[in-house]
């Protein structure tokens, strides 16, 4: 079943609203009219019946009381007059109601000697509103009655009802096809919003909506999609970029395979020269494995699916391991690995991936110290005791700035050729993967740069390292981890 339109929707609650406001003002402007018009009903009716009141007290002489009753209440424009003796019989009654009793009275012991008022209908003359009160004269107990036609009252409502009944649906229809062109007008954003989100695919990320001027929720919409796109834009130039340092790095050594077996299988050689041969080829071969096993590990890493066993780590524990394993190749060429852990700080996480960031940490740290140098791992506790730090310092060159903001770019190497020996420039990037995984941060510094590198930076780059002023400097990984409770 098709939904209606968004337009159509607020279109109809609009109307909908626009008509129960209609509906509630319209009851309200016809029960007070009609409240209005009874209260002055009333007090006119009052004002007639004190007038009849002092007619009635004043008068002395019956004949003269009923002459001037005759002359001032027997045919008034607007009222009808009745004065009911104490037995029930009429003393006077105005001519247009000859022997039409305003009100069929009780006897006179439940005259209300108080004003009343009642609505009753007169053959031939139509519905009244009469107010009675009984009262004492020199002529005995007395029922004074006032009436009033309630024609005009009637009248009133009718054209009320007409008007509400033509002007109602006349209003609705009028709010309707407003909120339709406003609805239009206010919706006219979202369907630009529409064509240009619609515009944009992988080949056009380049984009963007119109932000409108003004500062409200539709601009607040457009610069998310904006936002949303900036980081799909920069997320498929990653990919890219990726997807073309990956082939490269395959393509090299596969074309240096393919010359060395061309060169080979060309003439034929002695055993050694084909050992040779092999001993490059396995080396190359060596290096492509590796940096499949890294594509691996950081493609799992980006989707979430490396599978780890989450558990409460030592961290001491496991830089000590770390320290030993490179004591023993590290002391051949004289560097050594200085290992600083004071209190046996736990996080919560996975033992071996923590083990393999420490261990990609290190090992750059030791490849690029000069022989004799030393390399330092520093285990800190933050004061707050919600933070655990490893500083990992080497004594070698410093990062040059200009490498520095690419550290942990993938694939990324000072080395022009990209054929540099030293790694593939994916360890950082692993590293810091891993990193934030565990919900950390890994930075950079390096006195050459004169600055700290948020997690943000990028790559390798350790082979970036150069001698400053024909100074050696060294540079310092910070690596913070969430502590445990203890």
């Amino acid at each position: 079943m098709r939904s209606w339109s968004i337009r159509w929707r607020m279109t109809l609650w609009y109307g909908m609203m626009v008509a129960l406001l209609v509906i509630v003002f319209g009851a309200s402007v016809f029960v007070l009219t009609l409240r209005r018009f009874s209260t002055r009903v009333d007090f006119e009716l009052a004002e007639e019946m004190h007038e009849l009141q002092l007619e009635v007290i004043g008068e002395h002489s019956r004949e003269r009381l009923l002459k001037e009753l005759q002359a001032e209440f027997a045919e008034h424009q607007s009222y009808e007059f009745e004065i009911l003796q104490e037995d029930g019989s009429p003393l006077f009654r105005s001519q247009r109601l000859h022997s039409l009793p305003l009100q069929v009275n009780g006897p006179s012991e439940t005259w209300p000697t108080e004003l009343e008022t009642s609505e009753v209908r007169l053959k031939g003359l139509g519905e009244y509103r009469v107010m009675r009160q009984a009262a004492k004269s020199r002529y005995g107990l007395l029922l004074l009655q006032v009436g009033i036609p309630l024609q005009p009252m009637r009248d009133v409502e009718s054209e009320l009802l007409k008007a509400m009944a033509w002007f109602g649906p006349l209003i609705l229809v009028l709010a309707v096809s407003g909120g339709y062109w406003l609805a239009g007008r206010m919706l006219a954003p979202i369907q630009s919003i529409t064509e240009t989100a619609a515009e944009i695919t992988a080949q056009r990320l380049k984009r963007r909506i119109v932000i409108p001027d003004v500062d409200d929720e539709l601009s607040r919409l457009a610069h998310t999609l904006n936002e949303m796109i900036n980081r799909l834009d920069r997320a498929f130039d990653d990919m890219q970029r990726f997807t073309a340092d990956a082939a490269h790095e395959l393509r090299t050594p596969l074309a240096v395979m393919r010359t060395q077996l061309d060169v080979a299988l060309r003439t034929e050689r002695s055993p050694d020269a084909y050992r040779s041969v092999l001993v490059s080829l396995k080396e190359d071969v060596d290096r492509m494995s590796s940096l499949a096993a890294q594509l691996l590990e950081l493609a799992r890493e980006d989707a979430g699916v490396e599978s780890s066993t989450h558990e409460r780590v030592c961290l001491r524990n496991v830089l000590q391991e770390v320290a030993q394993h490179y004591q023993s190749g590290t002391n051949q060429r004289g560097v050594t690995v200085q290992l600083s852990a004071g209190a046996a700080a736990h996080v919560h996480g996975d033992k071996e991936r923590l083990r393999r960031v420490f261990l990609n940490v290190l090992d750059n740290a030791v490849k690029y110290t000069p022989d004799g140098g030393a390399v330092s791992m520093v285990l800190e506790v933050s004061s707050d005791r919600q933070h655990v730090q490893v500083v990992v310092t080497d004594t070698g060159s410093g990062i040059s700035p200009r490498h520095l903001p690419h550290v942990f770019d993938r694939f990324y190497r000072a080395d022009p050729a990209r054929s540099s020996p030293l790694g593939t420039g994916l360890g950082l990037a692993i590293c810091k993967a891993i990193v934030a995984s565990h919900g950390g941060t890994i930075e950079v510094e390096s006195p050459a740069s004169e600055h700290v590198l948020p997690d943000d930076a990028k790559a390798d780059a350790r082979s970036a390292r150069q001698p400053v002023n024909g100074n050696t400097r060294g540079t310092s990984i910070r690596i913070r981890l969430p502590l445990t409770a203890t």
